[in-house]
């Protein structure tokens, strides 16, 4: 999508939301408050400093940071300031992270004093990038008292939007990370979803981020909350008892977490049915949710969830709204949703042509959050995104009659068993098994075998000591899925390997399983 010569900068809507709060509070991370007027001020202290750090336009500032208020308040600063924003992750090992510094073409490197050693090991590899830190620091300057002693720029100062960018990091090998790039048109989706949200809002919503807003899932909600007029409240870290905790005190009407998160917090001893009569929607994503678990959330925090399915190349695919949560047409527990406003999908066979209705396909999507490619990777964007915008996710989904998706499995953990060359979709047996009262969790991966793959099965047991009978077990899944999909083997686990975004790592598990077999 061609930019138009001048685009609004989306951080001056941002910054007259936080105005509008005035005096009240915008930001609350423990006990830090922090009013509208102080939020927006901030901002306009940090988009000077940046520019006196020799942060220009287009320029790449990355930052290497964990969830504070000030983490926030950055974020909005770089892209005032008409910056590059690239997002480090703490996650991956120095090496990843040196080569992902090198690749974005980074001039100024932010980082959090608890991240110094790492930092210091990084930049002694990338002297290109002037480095600073977000407070004191034995090897770098210290960036907010920087900013504290500038004078800050004017809300009119604010660089056109065709400037700013966005690089998320989704992955790669060292020396060849993916930088997912986004632009404007990214952002004007979040400013018009969160119109709407702005609309429905009433007396004084307090939205709590759970997740890093170093990844998709965070920023998305920090964009949403503040676009919307919500008070944001954030977690540094994921702990259930706090999440809970602070759900009453801070009276929280909207949640944002992933999937994993949700368990924790239904697995909570203090997460009792009926304790959160202010909250209104619990967004989850990141990963897919069985439906016994979705079940077991509606009953404790009645008719809140709503799904969001999407990704860093792809933004807000679809959307399972709490309504569509009904527990009379249990089918719809097991879907992703409908498409999100101004989306286009097309479900694609191995040839690139669409499927007839009810079969199963490649998701294709189209619409302005889609990345605008790979950070200088031309090769790799063209594997997933064609001259007409159309991006290839990977996943494999049908859709029904109603244009409710139904996410089947990742293209590439297909099973491809030795009897008949027939797909084990993995989605299925991993629903079908985390439903059964002894089990918290499964995970379905293809092994070696002797003639193909074999089906393999990790569970996660709710009482380690209460093994299920295997037999029976395999019994009721081919009763329920058929013979293809009797596992062959199963082995057992405290817990599941998780991706930087909390969806089971089947890569990891994989590779586990097969190192232990020999």
């Amino acid at each position: 999508m061609d930019e138009p010569s001048t685009t609004e900068n989306y951080t001056t809507t941002v910054l007259r939301r936080l105005e509008a709060r005035g005096s009240d509070d915008a930001l609350v991370a423990g006990a830090r408050r922090i009013s509208g007027t102080e939020a927006a001020h901030a901002v306009l202290a940090y988009a000077a400093a940046l520019r006196d750090a020799g942060a220009g336009l287009g320029d790449g500032v990355a930052l290497f940071v964990r969830n504070s208020p000030e983490t926030l308040l950055l974020q909005l600063a770089v892209h005032f300031a008409g910056c590059r924003m690239v997002f480090v992750p703490p996650e991956p090992g120095n090496g990843e992270l040196e080569a992902l510094v090198r690749r974005a073409d980074v001039k100024v490197l932010l980082f959090d004093p608890v991240f110094e050693e790492r930092a210091r090991e990084i930049a002694a590899h990338v002297e290109e990038a002037r480095v600073l830190c977000v407070g004191p620091s034995s090897f770098a300057p210290d960036f907010l008292g920087a900013a504290a002693a500038t004078a800050p720029l004017a809300p009119q100062d604010a660089a056109d939007g065709r400037h700013l960018a966005t690089l998320l990091y989704t992955g790669g090998t060292t020396g060849a990370p993916k930088l997912v790039t986004h632009r404007s048109s990214y952002y004007r989706a979040f400013v018009d979803f969160s119109a709407d949200l702005a609309a429905q809002a009433a007396g004084d919503p307090a939205l709590l981020i759970g997740t890093l807003v170093t990844h998709t899932s965070g920023h998305a909600a920090f964009l949403i909350g503040v676009l919307s007029g919500h008070r944001l409240v954030l977690l540094d870290g994921f702990d259930a008892g706090t999440a809970l905790s602070v759900m009453d005190s801070e009276r929280i009407t909207r949640l944002m977490v992933v999937t994993p998160m949700l368990y924790e917090l239904l697995d909570h001893p203090e997460c009792r049915p009926g304790r959160f009569p202010a909250l209104n929607t619990l967004y989850y994503t990141g990963a897919a949710a069985s439906p016994s678990r979705l079940r077991q959330a509606i009953e404790h925090f009645g008719p809140v969830l709503h799904q969001i399915y999407g990704a860093s190349e792809d933004g807000g695919v679809t959307e399972l709204t709490p309504a569509e949560h009904d527990l009379d047409r249990p089918e719809s527990l097991t879907s992703c949703g409908r498409p999100a406003p101004g989306v286009e999908l097309e479900l694609r066979d191995e040839d690139g042509k669409p499927v007839a209705a009810g079969e199963t396909g490649e998701l294709y999507v189209r619409s302005g959050s889609v990345m605008e490619g790979y950070w200088r990777d031309p090769e790799r964007t063209a594997e997933v995104l064609d001259a007409e915008g159309w991006f290839r996710s990977g996943d494999l989904a049908r859709m029904d009659g109603e244009g409710y998706v139904y996410l089947v499995d990742r293209a590439r953990d297909i099973i491809v068993t030795g009897r008949t060359a027939d797909n084990v979709y993995s989605r299925l047996l991993d629903d079908f098994l985390g439903a059964h009262p002894a089990v918290r969790e499964a995970a379905t991966v293809g092994l070696p075998g002797a003639d193909g793959e074999e089906v393999h099965v990790v569970l996660v047991l709710r009482d380690p000591a209460a093994v299920p009978d295997r037999a029976e077990l395999t019994r009721q899944v081919v009763d329920a899925l058929g013979d293809l999909y009797a596992p062959a083997s199963y082995s057992f686990a405290g817990s599941l390997p998780r991706t930087t975004v909390g969806k089971t790592d089947k890569r990891a598990l994989r590779a586990a399983l097969t190192a232990a077999r020999g």
